[in-house]
């Protein structure tokens, strides 16, 4: 018999401030060792649903079970300090008259000095940061403050740990460092955890698993592969990634005629001839070919170095974008060539029919 190793359970939350519902229904699981991601915008609940999970805030429906206890349902709340969790702040909340050492072993001040002292030196090696034990946070650049906050943590080696947007006071180049090492430093500590973040390169950095949400609802909880390439929610297609979405009409088995031209492909969804649909695009579903018969409009241009992202505009006056090599300069208002490489048609329902 195989033996449950859900370390968290998430069972239709429900949560309302002042009768606006920020929490619908939302459920989620994460097994012993995985890292999950919740991924939205500003306002979408996600915050909300964290401190949830951490105890901070009650539930009016719904429970969370942490190692198998519920901690938290409409009649129950249990203490944050009682479910063996671990946090890291925003702002990372270091004590500043403490040193490094100090402030990672204040969570087990309750050890004898010689076990406390052994957990901060493995931790401290374990984060990168065996030569800053003496110093102070204000010593400290961003990204070892947040690895301090990190170790400390992790030091009362809790079953859980929450991450509350870890990485919004970095820089980016450090923020797509540190997403990086504070996955391995996760994996290699064997903790399971669950952070929150409105970076989707933060996310899909990070995470086994992602949750998109919007409005207080898990519109997709995925790998992030499939949310960025198998989006289940026309919702959920335009906001992860660049992109776009054209008109479409089902012309016949996985085949779709738009202003890209008669394309074929797996259609993400069973559609019979004649349906209309909406067909997501992503930029590097069109490539520059100046010898195509297909052709599109620069409306936009954004340089990325050895890339630049076309906004063009198809005959149909719909927008796609394209992924070109920068060795192309093209201009606005220069008409392009281009080929749509298209192998899986994302498509959803469409209520707006091709003309």
């Amino acid at each position: 018999m195989q033996l449950d190793n859900t370390l968290l359970k998430v069972n239709d939350i429900y949560k309302s401030f002042d009768r606006d519902d920020v929490i619908k229904g939302v459920s989620l699981e994460l097994n012993e060792g995985e890292i999950g991601c919740l991924l939205g915008p500003s306002g979408c609940g996600k915050t909300t649903l964290l401190r949830i999970i951490a105890g901070f805030e009650i539930v009016q429906r719904g429970e969370v079970i942490i190692a198998g206890q519920q901690v938290s349902s409409g009649s129950k709340i249990v203490p944050p300090e009682q479910r063996n969790i671990g946090m890291v702040f925003q702002d990372y909340a270091l004590f500043p008259h403490l040193s490094v050492i100090e402030n990672i072993a204040f969570g087990i001040s309750k050890s004898d000095r010689r076990a406390r002292r052994k957990t901060v030196d493995h931790l401290l090696e374990l984060v990168g940061l065996e030569g800053a034990g003496k110093a102070y946070p204000h010593e400290l650049s961003g990204g070892q403050q947040q690895r301090v906050a990190l170790a400390r943590a992790l030091a009362p080696e809790p079953k859980l740990l929450l991450l509350d947007e870890p990485f919004s006071n970095l820089d980016v180049t450090l923020r797509e460092k540190l997403t990086v090492e504070v996955r391995d430093i996760l994996k290699a500590s064997g903790i399971t955890a669950l952070m929150v973040t409105h970076n989707q390169f933060e996310a899909f950095s990070v995470a086994d698993s992602v949750g998109v949400i919007f409005s207080g609802s898990i519109c997709q909880w995925d790998s992030a592969y499939n949310i960025y390439h198998n989006p289940e929610t026309l919702e959920v297609a335009r906001f992860v990634g660049d992109g776009a979405i054209i008109r479409g009409v089902v012309t016949g088995p996985n085949q779709v005629s738009c202003g890209l031209g008669e394309l074929s492909g797996n259609l993400s969804l069973p559609c019979d001839s004649g349906c209309h649909v909406d067909l997501l695009v992503r930029p590097e579903d069109v490539l520059h070919d100046d010898h195509s018969e297909v052709g599109a409009q620069v409306v936009h241009k954004s340089f990325r170095g050895p890339n630049t992202l076309y906004k063009l505009e198809l005959s149909t006056s719909e927008i796609c974008l394209a992924l070109v090599s920068s060795h192309h300069n093209h201009q606005l208002g220069e008409q392009i060539g281009i080929v749509p490489e298209v192998e899986n048609l994302v498509v959803f329902p469409s209520v707006n029919k091709l003309l």
